[in-house]
């Protein structure tokens, strides 16, 4: 059962630092793709331990990075890190919306044990609730510089701030690039105009923030890219002169709307401003992995690209594309609107992701394993050498590099807004018991909220648009025994175990303003 099989997991964290170190000095220890189990770094010295890059895309879509869709060439730099690492087809971010994606992957819990099933905001007084821990806290227990240099979206009010949470310098945005007007440079959105005196919804405009400080509002979305890998450089070499190693958290602006670019990228792909937008995010991505190279800590460093969830089709030509997890059958028997980013159908939350650590994995393997954002923490202590807390559940499980997935995986799919869970993948089928569309680009929204008793069941391994459902009479022998018991046994364990409160107060007081007697609280 899924209960029994998350507390074995939590047994077996705990005495894998001793289980990995013999299999890494053994090299005899591989799962049955061939991929290299490595050890745990809890005997090693703190310059020994790898450097780690955590890269995230914002509404990036699977299918537009060349390495999942070899209809297009343009991100050549994630494809040639695809190819120095491993691909990991099946991945899955922690929920398919900016904030609560971001609180699973950083604390590696269900927002129905953190609290965080929705986004903050502007005004919001909160964030992810302190007394969770986030991964940048346990390795900066164990030695490391952290930074975050991006959208942060976990609370910017008081204790919420970045700097409070486990690291030691933040540079970026407080929340999404559209909560709020920016400069007046070109930007594309659809249904709103971003720029500053031309929405008169918008009476804040967007900061950046220098750790504690707001150093520009409006924010320049131009040269904002820019700005952070000189900012990453900088951090990255500062580390390498106190000879510590680092965990850089890179969540990116591309590619939320509103869409701007250098403007060198401006018009450069002839197909629209969407591409020139993944194409500057695709040389951010080469100039940190050629960054890396240069310092000659490329292979020592773990390097991972993946994104917060699946791309907003209310963003018509401006967003991704899941292709080919199109959720069809709520396109049509279900009535219509969005199965992307808000829901939980496969291309709200099946993602890119990509690892690259030349020192321990082998290259140009693609896998296609079921893991989840939310194992990004539980596989890190193993390999950076911190305990996870024994007074709370954690709902992901180590990389199969780290600990081979024998078992039919069951992995939960949390809704957004909603404190219940309602959908999971079982093995290659996925199961919902209630569905429920975003937006699509016309605005429909389809039937809204819909109950499905039986559940609606698809297996992916023949079906990833979600078209037809599978016939009772095909499924395995006591298929939904087995499923409506790991829900029960779920919702048991986040019921009866340590849970997180939100506080979801909000007051103009709380927003980020670099000057209240500016329009716009602009610094200028």
């Amino acid at each position: 059962h899924y209960f029994i099989q998350s507390n074995l997991r939590q047994l077996m964290m705990i005495i894998l630092h001793v289980i990995a170190s013999l299999c890494f000095k053994s090299s005899t220890c591989l799962d049955d793709q061939g991929l290299s189990n490595v050890d745990g770094a809890s005997e090693h010295a703190i310059s020994d331990r790898p450097n780690v890059v955590l890269m995230m895309a914002d509404d990036l879509g699977w299918g537009d990075v060349s390495p999942n869709n070899p209809h297009i060439s343009y991100t050549p730099h994630i494809s040639m890190l695809a190819s120095k690492g491993i691909q990991f087809i099946d991945y899955h971010s922690a929920a398919s919306m900016c904030t609560p994606s971001r609180a699973g992957l950083l604390t590696g819990r269900f927002g129905q044990r953190t609290g965080v099933i929705s986004n903050f905001g502007v005004y919001s007084e909160g964030g992810l609730p302190l007394t969770e821990v986030t991964l940048a806290n346990h390795l900066k227990e164990v030695g490391y510089n952290t930074a975050v240099i991006g959208k942060w979206h976990l609370g910017h009010h008081g204790n919420y701030s970045p700097l409070m949470r486990g690291f030691d310098y933040y540079f970026g945005l407080p929340y999404s690039n559209d909560m709020g007007c920016v400069t007046c440079t070109p930007v594309y959105d659809i249904k709103v105009d971003p720029k500053c005196g031309k929405n008169k919804n918008f009476n804040i405009s967007v900061p950046l923030f220098e750790n504690s400080k707001i150093i520009e509002q409006p924010v320049d979305l131009t040269t904002l890219t820019n700005r952070y890998i000189e900012s990453a450089k900088k951090f990255m070499s500062l580390s390498l002169k106190k000879e510590k190693p680092f965990f850089l958290y890179l969540p990116m602006t591309h590619v939320h709307t509103p869409l701007a670019t250098d403007p060198k990228f401006t018009n450069y792909s002839k197909l629209g401003h969407f591409v020139d937008t993944v194409i500057e995010m695709d040389n951010y991505v080469g100039d940190v992995v050629s960054y890396l190279q240069e310092k000659d800590i490329f292979d020592n460093t773990i390097v991972i690209f993946t994104s917060d969830n699946g791309p907003c089709e209310l963003k018509c030509n401006l967003g991704g594309k899941p292709n080919p997890f199109n959720g069809i059958w709520q396109k049509t028997v279900g009535g219509g609107g969005a199965t992307t980013k808000f829901t939980t159908w496969e291309g709200g939350h099946r993602v890119p992701f990509i690892i690259s650590w030349p020192d321990k994995l082998p290259a140009g393997i693609t896998s296609s394993e079921l893991i989840s954002a939310l194992d990004i923490l539980p596989s890190l202590s193993i390999i950076a050498g911190f305990d996870l807390l024994d007074d709370r559940k954690y709902d992901g499980m180590p990389w199969p590099f780290l600990v081979p997935h024998n078992e039919t995986r069951i992995l939960f799919v949390p809704d957004v807004g909603l404190s219940e869970l309602w959908a999971l993948r079982y093995g290659s089928y996925k199961v919902y018991y209630a569905t429920n569309p975003g937006s699509d680009c016309e605005g429909n929204s389809g039937s809204g909220f819909l109950y499905h008793n039986p559940a609606l069941v698809f297996d992916l391994s023949s079906n990833p648009r979600e078209d037809t459902p599978v016939s009772f009479s095909d499924l395995p022998k006591d298929f939904f025994r087995n499923v409506e018991s790991y829900f029960k046994e779920i919702r048991d364990s986040i019921y009866s175990t340590f849970r997180s409160s939100v506080n979801w107060n909000i007051g103009r007081q709380y927003a980020p303003c670099c000057n209240e007697s500016k329009p716009f609280c602009a610094c200028y």
